[in-house]
């Protein structure tokens, strides 16, 4: 997509990265290093044993990213939109397995929902942490988890609006206000308003969001941040087209790539997200501090499609690779599905931190515990819907179609978690956590048995000589799988663990390279079911490793280089109706990403910028 941005901003000091309690100094506005996803504590990025990107908002708009999976397509490892352009949600996986969305370090949304995508106009940064985490995040998976940040109140005054164009009629309004209101309470407004349509012309792509923030400082040593967020999605929905009919299509059989093979009045994906998040911290002594955050949330989706259906659609669900209705394949099977739900959560993580020495080692406990509670209650329905002539396409038939079944599902995750950070001698770090976990599931009134698991984590890097520092770690995950599948069964948590070293050089605050292997092993994964395009199975287990590197430099005369490579080889090991050592669909092997830009300094107030990349996958499997 080509967009076309005029933005108008004043002064805002510190925005860059003012959130989270970070410092902000010059090595985090040049290169992001530090995080504090990776221990829940802020952390310089080259004293935490594990592999971490930070991703700011001026990447954000450098890229022109419109969504969440674009900001991570520069990030080694990473792989976006692994079905391609779907208004469904963000898919996203890291070291060959899926990731997890958190926000503001809460899981966003712990269970698959249709729609309320993150907006991220609305956040400030993301911090890309690879690798099992349950130890810290119970909802962590085995690929690792993908944390934005959201835009908080600061209390020096600022704004910024701004208008954007782009292909397929995008067009887009947005502004941000912030400043203090009295002494002590600051307060922030981001709104946003786009009306564009998809890359099939009909399809919407419409979105309405108001994030309204306050800021309550008491006192030195507290405070308290209120964040409301409102996020209405009208949207379309992208159905997939046959590849023998574009991709490998040729002369007069071949299609264009923005041919609908749904209906147009037909399919759509309406969502309304509504979410109040309250975060507090307080420090009762310069060695004790108290961190909480809760988030309540509740949506409501209307999402239902005509798509091309490839199998057997007499009822019996028998597989049969049937995509045509004629034997001169010019009529293409389809099949309709409809989702309306409503979805509500809550997750809650409260945690100390006591600091303390002994000698020339420093230590950093967090000890604390974590609840989520997600409640789904949708309608579905799916069946045979009429064919369509590819060359010559009839729209509007007719057919019947309604709810077919219902499914009530609660779930519940409690957990406590210990962790010591020590740095002895200001040049060795370790990090041991361990994690219990509990979930609860109940389905359509039935209480499914519980699931309880303990998770560990250790991990060691040293400042050898200046600027390197080698580091080895050692993880297991944790992922309940909240929801049921197609047929209204609950999923199983999934588990994993994961083996890792690497190397993390930083001879300046201009530049920070790093290197890493790995090898995760995962259970009870999810992938795609052959016999049932709208279904996920759950079974089996997979096994991901690779090599990856990533650079982030700041050259001389306003210069900024990312760059990025990564082999990922992930396969199957046991799982049903594939064979050992198959790969993994979507996931390409091979990765490459160069992203260049250059500043130019116009006098005054004014600058310009100009920026490129190249991106590089190597060939995927699909089932």
């Amino acid at each position: 997509m080509a967009l076309l941005t005029a933005t108008c901003a004043a002064a805002m000091p510190g925005m860059a990265m003012a959130d989270d309690g970070a410092t902000q100094d010059d090595d985090v506005t040049i290169v992001g290093t530090r995080a504090q996803t990776g221990t829940k504590t802020d952390a310089a990025l080259t004293e935490i044993p594990q592999s971490i990107s930070v991703i700011t908002a001026q990447d954000f708009n450098d890229r022109a990213a419109v969504n969440l999976q674009d900001i991570i397509r520069y990030s080694a490892g990473a792989t976006s939109e692994l079905n391609g352009v779907d208004t469904r949600g963000d898919f996203l996986a890291v070291r060959g397995t899926t990731a997890e969305q958190y926000l503001d370090g809460l899981n966003r949304m712990p269970g698959f929902i249709y729609g309320g995508r993150i907006e991220i106009f609305t956040v400030e940064r993301a911090e890309l942490l690879r690798g099992p985490s349950s130890t810290l995040y119970g909802g962590g998976g085995a690929g690792g988890i993908l944390n934005s940040i959201s835009k908080r109140p600061q209390e020096t005054f600022g704004g910024e609006v701004g208008i954007t164009y782009g292909t397929d009629d995008y067009k887009q309004a947005q502004f941000d206000i912030t400043g203090p209101l009295v002494d002590g309470v600051s307060a922030r407004l981001v709104g946003l308003v786009r009306d564009a349509d998809l890359q099939q012309k009909g399809q919407a792509n419409d979105r309405i969001v108001v994030m309204p923030s306050v800021t309550l400082r008491p006192g030195p040593d507290t405070e308290v941040t209120f964040i409301g967020l409102y996020q209405r999605d009208k949207l379309g929905s992208q159905t997939y087209l046959p590849t023998s009919k574009t991709i490998d299509g040729s002369g007069a059989t071949k299609i264009s790539d923005d041919f609908y093979l749904g209906e147009p009045d037909f399919n759509h994906t309406f969502a309304s997200h509504y979410a109040l998040t309250m975060l507090i911290s307080h420090r009762f002594s310069d060695n004790l501090s108290f961190n909480s955050r809760t988030r309540a949330f509740e949506q409501d989706t209307d999402y239902q499609e005509v798509f091309g259906y490839i199998g057997d659609l007499d009822g019996d669900l028998t597989y049969n690779p049937i995509a045509y209705e004629d034997a001169g394949r010019t009529v293409a099977q389809r099949a309709w599905y409809l989702n309306r739900a409503k979805y509500s959560g809550l997750s809650s993580d409260n945690n100390v931190v006591l600091s303390f020495s002994t000698g020339p080692l420093e230590h950093q406990i967090l000890a604390g515990f974590d609840y989520t509670e997600f409640r789904e209650d949708k309608e579905e329905g799916f069946g045979a819907a009429p064919g369509l002539n590819l060359y010559n396409p009839v729209y509007g038939v007719p057919f019947a179609f309604g709810v077919g079944w219902m499914t009530d599902t609660k779930n519940t995750q409690f957990g406590y978690y210990v962790q010591e950070q020590i740095r002895a001698w200001d040049r060795v770090s370790l990090v041991v956590g361990a994690r219990h976990d509990k979930v609860k599931s109940n389905v359509n009134g039935f209480q499914n048995p519980d699931n309880e698991a303990w998770s560990f984590r250790a991990g060691i890097i040293a400042d050898v000589v200046k600027g390197v520092s080698p580091y080895f770690n050692y993880s297991e995950s944790f992922l309940p799988v909240f929801g049921s599948n197609f047929f209204g069964v609950a999923y199983v948590p999934r588990t994993g663990r994961q083996y890792e070293a690497g190397i993390k050089f930083q001879p300046s605050s201009r530049i920070l390279l790093s290197i890493a292997a790995y090898d995760i092993k995962e259970s009870n994964v999810l992938i795609a079911d052959p016999d049932e395009l709208q279904n996920f199975i759950q079974g089996g287990s997979t096994r991901s490793r690779g090599i990856e590197t990533e650079a982030n430099v700041k050259l001389p005369g306003l210069f900024d280089l990312t760059a990025s490579y990564s082999y990922t080889r992930a396969e199957y090991l046991v799982v049903d109706g594939r064979q050992r050592g198959d790969r993994r669909e979507n996931l390409p092997e091979h990765q490459a990403s160069l992203w260049a830009t250059k500043s130019f300094d116009l006098g005054g107030d004014l600058s310009a910028k100009i920026g490129g990349g190249v991106r590089y996958q190597s060939d995927k499997v699909s089932f």
